[in-house]
């Protein structure tokens, strides 16, 4: 069972709990198997255990209702598996959010581009009194924070960020950690003594001069765009890039958003789930996000395997996500018996117990 193979790279990073680990595993397995978070449907997923279903629901019920998940150690695990770029990573901030009833949930979110997509690497439930559901300034250092302990500074090539995450006390504690970043802004951010739609629509270059922005001195960007047949400005700010370079690394950003999608409805209807705990559901979304990453790295594997042998065309019609969770379905669908010495099935264990997912395509 997939579950038994997971469970050995977890336990080498997680120190926890084996039954507890052995759940995990499960979980994971299931939300694969049935893609949703329902654990009463996980709770069909066969673990070559005689045991029932109700008794499988009473122990996902337990794990998210008493086990204290390591989270930087799931974090940890993550990172270890993803592998760093020459320049280092391009991170992405941003929360995903959802209505239960008349509750809205909010999960702070930071994680790695990776081409199109991202891997979340450190998320965070906000507490049920967050002003419109935005993080304030000592969540996102808290969380970013919890980052450091597992990913270096110097690891990191930039962050990126919406309009939602400006700030000078914010932007000010990245540049004193010596982080680079990119973060989109309002058109009437003061730019010297100008808005920055003003600003970016004068004559001439520039890219190579830091201007007063937020009491710091900061580069500045701009660029004209067009989206259902409307133009609107891309107006952005680094402490450290210039320029083209500066709106490049914010396009990156959207890979955060495709993941969501992928979270969601798109994959694993994360938002369908009743919890509303926050601890419980920090768990469940690092039980999903392992899932993510099982499905987008065994796609990527897929795909340079194809390519190599010719095949490429055809998977390029698929995402990497849905190329690797197609297969992995298939996969669990022949894995109690499978045919003698299927090299598809030992390609696919070889993979899992690598210390580092070689495939992932980093840009």
């Amino acid at each position: 069972m997939l579950n038994s193979q997971l469970l050995k790279p977890l336990a080498k990073c997680l120190d926890a709990n084996l039954a507890r680990l052995k759940c995990l595993s499960l979980l994971v397995e299931a939300v694969l198997r049935h893609r949703t978070v329902n654990l009463t449907i996980l709770a069909t997923t066969e673990d070559g255990k005689n045991c029932t279903t109700q008794s499988r629901y009473r122990r996902f019920q337990d794990f998210f209702l008493k086990f204290a998940l390591p989270l930087p150690a799931v974090s940890r695990f993550i990172v270890q598996r993803i592998p760093k770029p020459r320049d280092g990573f391009v991170l992405a901030i941003d929360r995903t959010n959802w209505e239960f009833g008349h509750q809205s949930i909010n999960i702070l979110t930071i994680a790695v581009i990776i081409g199109k997509v991202s891997i979340p690497v450190m998320w965070k439930v906000l507490p049920k009194k967050s002003r419109g559901g935005n993080s304030n300034c000592k969540q996102r250092i808290a969380l970013l924070r919890k980052l450091l302990t597992v990913l270096a500074a110097e690891d990191i090539h930039a962050l990126t960020m919406d309009r939602e995450f400006v700030g000078k006390p914010w932007l000010k504690w990245l540049d004193d950690q010596d982080i680079g970043y990119v973060v989109r802004v309002k058109k009437n951010t003061a730019v010297g003594w100008r808005d920055a739609s003003d600003f970016a629509s004068l004559p001439g270059p520039r890219s190579a001069k830091r201007q007063d922005i937020f009491g710091m001195k900061l580069y500045f960007a701009g660029k004209r765009m067009k989206a259902g047949g409307r133009s609107s400005q891309l107006l952005v700010v680094s402490n450290r890039f210039q320029g083209r370079q500066a709106l490049n690394l914010y396009r990156m950003r959207w890979g955060i958003e495709r993941l969501f999608g992928h979270l969601k409805k798109k994959g694993f209807d994360l938002e369908t789930t009743h919890m509303t705990a926050p601890q419980k559901l920090e768990k469940l979304f690092a039980v999903v996000v392992l899932a993510f990453l099982l499905s987008f790295g065994w796609g990527c594997q897929l795909r340079d395997a194809q390519s190599k042998g010719g095949g490429a065309a055809l998977s390029r019609r698929k995402s990497f996500f849905r190329l690797g969770l197609e297969d992995l379905l298939t996969l669990l669908q022949t894995w109690t018996s499978p045919p003698p010495g299927d090299p598809h099935l030992k390609a696919f264990k070889n993979w899992l117990n690598q210390p580092q997912f070689n495939s992932i395509f980093l840009v």
